[in-house]
């Protein structure tokens, strides 16, 4: 009896990488004073990836559905550029910092998704950033990498 790999079983492989290698870029973090209460910059990450790759595990081990091209229509051009724009975001992070990073993708991303009203899409990207910053920064008290322009 062979064993074929479908498509929840390829999906999951690809989130088990991604998890996998984010866990192994935690490494790479600043070190954390210790006493800081609840989890630090490097274990709230690590906790996510565990996450992925334990979903991913459950997704392998779940039967794929009979491939039906009706079902599930091939990936059409306007994720895969969502999808580039996620690819772009990241390294632009260390480049500009992740406050501007993050205002910038969802600017870029709110317009690739169609919205045409640039006002409201700044409103959004601004408002979103400001509450990301408020909870990261001032709540849990985390130091977000301001990359090489706006690095202290």
């Amino acid at each position: 009896m062979t064993s074929r790999l479908g498509t929840n079983q390829l999906a999951a492989l690809g989130v088990g990488l991604v998890a996998v290698a984010a866990f192994g870029a935690t490494w790479g973090f600043d070190a954390v004073p210790e006493g800081l209460p609840g989890l630090g910059a490097v274990e709230f990450p690590r906790l996510i990836c565990l996450v992925m790759a334990g979903m991913a595990v459950l997704l392998f081990l779940q039967e794929s559905p009979p491939h039906d091209p009706e079902v599930a229509p091939p990936i059409g051009r306007d994720a895969w550029v969502i999808f580039a724009a996620c690819l772009v975001a990241v390294p632009l992070m260390a480049v500009i910092g992740m406050i501007a990073a993050i205002a910038l993708f969802l600017l870029v991303v709110g317009r690739l998704w169609g919205e045409t009203r640039w006002p409201l899409l700044a409103v959004v990207s601004l408002g979103m950033t400001a509450a990301i910053w408020l909870v990261f920064v001032k709540i849990f008290r985390l130091t977000l990498p301001g990359g090489l322009f706006f690095g202290g």
